[in-house]
């Protein structure tokens, strides 16, 4: 049987004004860093986690990801409630949080340009 094929990254919608601020946003709030930025065939930023983790954010007309799709950010739960703190001084919006029986926090909101996210709290490690 082959290995399994990685995901190499999700791409976002984020046209015009939203652009910037996007971009400017999961800098800040998750620390991801530039990798790569193209102007051909539209402005393109790939952000990456230095885990493997990567973002394409486009300017390009479409719909935001909008639920049930999400992006998903995974932290100790421990860290939960400061990384909460930190995202809502950035104007993040909470609109839905669970507490999941396994101990697990799942906060939902929106990036700067509509993008369905959420930041998960997790006791434990997920998908390793």
């Amino acid at each position: 049987m082959a290995a399994a094929v990685r995901l190499e990254h999700v791409g976002i919608w984020a046209q015009g004004d939203a652009f910037e601020p996007t971009v400017a946003f999961y800098k800040a709030a998750f620390g991801w860093t530039l990798y790569r930025e193209l102007d051909y065939p539209s402005r393109i930023a790939f952000l990456v986690d230095g885990q493997g983790g990567m973002i394409e954010i486009l300017d390009q007309p479409g719909a935001p990801m909008a639920h049930p799709n999400h992006l998903s950010f995974a932290i100790p739960v421990a860290e939960y409630p400061a990384k909460r703190a930190e995202l809502e001084a950035l104007g993040r919006v909470f609109d839905l949080v669970l507490e999941m029986p396994s101990g697990d926090i799942v906060a939902y909101f929106n990036d700067p340009a509509g993008n369905r996210a959420q930041i998960v709290g997790r006791t434990g490690t997920f998908g390793q």
